[in-house]
């Protein structure tokens, strides 16, 4: 019985054709970074690998929706780059040193934002396909973080959080807590889109009763799709007044220092 299923096994996997067995895309890469390796790891059957043509062997990447490949490769051919991909690609890079497969992958050298998006990889021979389909995104870090507090009234604290020169739209999040922070509800978050960026603004207004002393404020950014987060933190003291000079402008490092003026001034004032 055993033996009749192992054979039935044996024959099933001689008359599949073309497999792909993994397609490794990165999830995000930075913006200019060096470059990008998406690669289509497949296998034929016996015969087409012995052939010298490799029975009708096509290699093609598609982006997103697009019906016209961005690559092409017939062993035996120079690989092409095409559409978005012209120029982009190193077209001497090899997986291995198999002639059915050395030109199977995308090398892409300074992967820019337009290249964020669906990457779909169909190799075909004279008797069958296969094709996989993995996303990529070009992210560009914020050219700024800021984080600033404002009085607008005594018994009250404004925190706004803003970041510029984001792609692709980003999520942001204030948060609550000295040891343990917690997300803070009720944060209205304003998103701009620029032109390929966008600027994201996250502010909330809290009474000084619901708060310890000191409190510390965190601004957290994060990028959809991928592992990208950074934040920013500010330390408040309810029932301190802010400085008169300080604005919507200045930096959190600078209040932060500000504040522990204050705390030495009052305690040198108490001895």
């Amino acid at each position: 019985m055993w033996t009749g299923v192992v054979n039935l096994i044996l024959a099933a996997t001689a008359i599949l054709g073309v497999q792909i067995r993994n397609l490794r895309v990165p999830q995000s890469v930075k913006n200019g970074s060096r470059s990008a390796l998406l690669d289509c790891d497949y296998t034929l059957k016996p015969e087409e690998l012995a052939a010298d043509s490799y029975l009708g062997l096509v290699v093609k990447w598609y982006f997103n929706s697009s019906p016209s490949p961005v690559y092409q490769w017939i062993p035996g051919q120079k690989p092409q780059d095409l559409g978005i991909l012209k120029g982009k690609l190193d077209l001497k890079h090899r997986s291995s040193d198999h002639g059915a497969t050395m030109y199977r992958a995308l090398y892409i050298r300074n992967p820019t934002t337009e290249l964020s998006g669906e990457y779909k990889c169909l190799v075909s021979t004279f008797d069958d396909e296969d094709f996989m389909t993995k996303k990529m995104v070009v992210f560009v870090p914020e050219t700024s973080l800021d984080m600033t507090q404002t009085k607008p009234n005594i018994n009250s604290v404004k925190i706004l959080c803003i970041a510029r020169g984001v792609y692709p739209e980003p999520k942001m999040a204030l948060l609550l807590g000295n040891k343990t922070k917690t997300r803070m509800d009720d944060v209205q978050v304003e998103t701009v889109s620029q032109q390929r960026s966008y600027d994201i603004v996250a502010t909330k207004v809290v009474q000084d009763s619901d708060l310890e002393t000191p409190t510390v404020f965190a601004c957290e950014l994060r990028i959809p799709d991928t592992q990208y987060a950074v934040s920013k933190s500010v330390i408040y003291y309810p029932g301190l007044p802010l400085p008169t000079n300080y604005s919507e402008t200045t930096h959190s490092h600078t209040w932060i220092m500000i504040t522990l003026s204050l705390i030495i001034f009052t305690y040198r004032r108490t001895r």
